[in-house]
């Protein structure tokens, strides 16, 4: 028996409803996986750190309403990971990143989001740098073009030699 217009509809927007559920769910996986990254990336993490990331969402669109809570507990989720190896954590979070590779408007807005959390207690040093490089690079995005080393990308010049992450 064939379905009717109604039932069809209804089955098509249930799919829909579903995609965009499993979509909302990836992004909060990512996003909090390359949060807890920047917050590691030094060594300490700040209070600071913290707050950026839980203020900043706002840049994800899909994130916003019941979602914040998905991403508070999914970061501290990948906050622990790290907390029980570093290594480990660090490979997984860089793995979940990939998921937005293809993406421009989510991995733009995810490099804003990380970049804002790095600068967050004041201080944006090599360790933060690095890990933003590796994000860019899961990303499919040039550091200097998104803004890891401001100076130079600000001057469309080169970072200098020795600039963490650069070589090959």
């Amino acid at each position: 028996m064939p379905f009717s217009r109604p039932q069809m509809r209804d089955d098509l927007q249930m799919d829909l409803d579903q995609w965009l559920q499993e979509e909302a769910e990836q992004l909060v996986e990512t996003v909090a996986a390359a949060c807890s990254l920047m917050a590691h990336a030094d060594g300490v993490v700040r209070q600071a750190e913290h707050d950026s990331m839980a203020g900043a969402v706002a840049h994800f669109e899909e994130l916003r309403g019941p979602w914040r809570h998905a991403l508070q507990a999914e970061f501290a989720r990948a906050m622990a990971r790290f907390e029980i190896d570093h290594a480990s954590g660090e490979r997984a979070a860089l793995e979940t990143v990939m998921r937005l590779r293809g993406n421009e408007k989510s991995s733009r807005a995810l490099l804003r989001l990380c970049r804002a959390i790095a600068e967050a207690d004041g201080h944006y040093g090599v360790e933060e740098q690095a890990a933003l490089v590796a994000i860019c690079r899961r990303l499919g995005h040039d550091p200097v073009a998104a803004g890891v080393f401001p100076s130079h990308a600000a001057l469309g010049e080169a970072p200098p030699a020795g600039a963490p992450g650069l070589s090959p």
